[in-house]
């Protein structure tokens, strides 16, 4: 295939469908801006190529059609001089020079068409190359956005799994106090309790000391 039919399949290819079908995008934008760089080396040294012959056919054609203008004064010259065959012989010459000069002609025009057909197929590769940098540079940005969702999901779900957790520290601390108080309460009716058993005693102990002192005074 040739260097131009490269390129028409390169350019022509539909890069969003062809890059969103991709198992990885990224690696396939890779892939295609590198053989688009390739090519574009290519088409460089063929412009360049191409120009240096159009140059060259251009030169041979005006030296061509220099010589023909020569072989006509000299046609003339012979005719002047009464020499109606060499005459003859110039402008067989100068016919002759002609086609060859109409020859350069027509290859420096194909020639010309040749370097404008690569020079388009140039700017139609880079101006590809700069829409899949560009591509390339979003499937990227939404890779890193794709990422960074996830780690916010994750510190999402993280901190969803610690407020569990601090939930339920919170109902133990609850049923701590709750347990804390049920066991102050036991203990102040417990000390309650004594309080008054030890005031029935102490009521007591005072009850039979004033019976022992009346009996003792002859008053019971």
């Amino acid at each position: 295939m040739s260097i131009l039919g490269r390129i028409k399949d390169l350019v022509s290819a539909n890069v969003n469908s062809m890059l969103d079908k991709a198992e990885d995008p990224e690696k396939m934008a890779n892939e295609y801006l590198r053989q688009l760089t390739n090519e574009v080396y290519e088409v460089r040294t063929s412009v360049a190529a191409a120009m240096a012959d159009e140059t060259k056919l251009e030169q041979r054609r005006i030296s061509s059609q220099n010589e023909v203008d020569q072989w006509q004064m000299k046609a003339e010259a012979a005719l002047r001089a009464g020499d109606e065959e060499l005459a003859k012989a110039a402008l067989a010459r100068k016919v002759q020079t002609q086609k060859l000069a109409e020859q350069y002609l027509s290859q420096e025009q194909a020639q010309e068409e040749q370097v404008a057909a690569l020079q388009d197929a140039l700017v139609n590769l880079e101006t590809r190359i700069a829409e899949v940098k560009a591509k390339k540079e979003l499937i990227i940005a939404k890779k890193n956005r794709a990422a960074t969702q996830e780690a916010l999901q994750r510190t999402a779900a993280s901190m969803g799994r610690i407020t569990a957790i601090d939930k339920l520290d919170q109902l133990e601390e609850k049923v701590d106090d709750r347990l804390a108080k049920a066991d102050a309460m036991a203990k102040l009716e417990q000390g309650s309790l004594e309080s008054k058993f030890r005031d029935l005693e102490k009521d007591q102990e005072i009850d039979s000391e004033l019976a022992e002192l009346k009996r003792r005074m002859g008053m019971s």
